[in-house]
C-alpha cells in the first residue's frame, strides 16, 4: 500500500461514514452474494455505511433479487433505472442519493474477493481518496490485462502521473466525487476523475485488491472495441485538461 501526501486534506477527521454505490445490470445470479459480502465487512470495518444498489434497467430478475435481500437490511436502497442507461448514470443516480461522508464504488458481480473490500474499506480517512488495483492481476484474462496495461501506462505518460491503475473502486470523499467531472464514456469516467482529483493535489493511498472469477456470466466492463474507446477517452481528456483548461478547484 502507498500513499502520497498533498496539503489541507478534506477527509472529514476521523470519520469512517461511507456510501456504497453498487451498480448491476443482469447480475441476479450474482448480487446476493456480492451484497452480503459488502455488508459483512461494512458491519465490522465502517463506523457508519448504507448501500445504493442501482438496478440499471435489468432483464433478469436483479431488481428482485436486490429487494429480496433490501428487506433484511435497513441500510440497502435499491435504485431501479427505467431502462439501462450505463455504469455513469448509474454512479451518477447513486451519488445523488448517496448520505454519508464517502462515496465508495462496488461492483454487483462479486468478483472482488471480501478480503480486499477490507483492505478499501480499512484505508478510509489515510488520505483524501482510496485508489484501489490489481495486486493479482494474472489471475485476470488475457485481454483484460493487456487493456489495463495499455491504457494506464497511456494515461501516466500523458498526464505525467505514477498510478497502478485508474479504473479501480476508488472512494472519494462526497462532496469532491460530485465535483469531479464525468464526461467520458463508458467506464473511462473513472479515469477521467481520477486523473482531475489527483492533478488538483488530493492525496491519495493505493490498496491492493484480488481478483476473483465471477460465478455466473462474464463481465460487461470490457469488449474488444474498447481499446479504441480507451484511446479515445484518453484524448478527449487531453483536450479537456491542456487544450480547454478544464480543471478542478482544489477547495471544493
Amino acid at each position: 500500500m502507498s500513499k502520497r501526501p498533498s496539503p489541507a486534506p478534506i477527509r472529514p477527521e476521523h470519520s469512517h461514514r461511507v456510501s456504497i454505490f453498487v451498480p448491476a445490470y443482469n447480475e441476479a445470479a450474482n448480487v446476493e452474494t456480492a451484497l452480503r459480502d459488502i455488508v459483512e465487512v461494512a458491519e465490522t470495518t465502517l463506523t457508519d455505511y448504507e448501500v445504493i444498489l442501482v438496478n440499471d434497467g435489468s432483464t433478469d430478475g436483479t431488481g428482485r433479487m436486490a429487494e429480496r435481500v433490501a428487506e433484511e437490511n435497513a441500510r440497502i436502497r435499491v435504485v431501479h433505472q427505467p431502462r439501462n442507461l450505463g455504469i455513469a448514470a448509474a454512479y451518477e443516480r447513486a451519488l445523488d442519493e448517496a448520505k454519508l461522508d464517502y462515496f465508495a464504488f462496488l461492483p454487483g458481480d462479486g468478483e472482488i474477493a471480501s478480503e480486499s473490500i477490507r483492505g478499501i474499506f480499512a484505508a478510509v480517512g489515510a488520505a483524501d481518496i482510496v485508489v484501489p488495483y490489481h495486486g493479482n492481476s494474472r489471475a485476470r484474462q488475457l485481454h483484460r490485462r493487456v487493456l489495463t496495461w495499455t491504457s494506464t501506462r497511456l494515461v501516466n505518460t500523458v498526464f505525467g502521473l505514477r498510478l497502478r491503475y485508474f479504473q479501480g473502486p476508488c472512494i472519494y470523499p462526497t462532496p469532491l466525487a460530485r465535483s469531479l467531472p464525468k464526461t467520458a464514456g463508458g467506464f473511462y469516467f473513472l479515469t477521467e476523475m481520477l486523473v482531475h482529483a489527483v492533478r488538483a493535489g488530493y492525496s491519495y493511498v493505493e490498496v491492493p485488491l484480488t481478483h476473483r472469477d465471477r460465478s455466473h456470466g462474464r463481465s460487461k466492463a470490457v469488449s474488444a472495441r474498447n481499446i479504441l474507446k480507451a484511446l479515445r477517452a484518453v484524448f478527449r481528456l487531453w483536450w479537456s485538461i491542456h487544450v480547454q483548461k478544464v480543471s478542478v478547484d482544489r477547495e471544493a
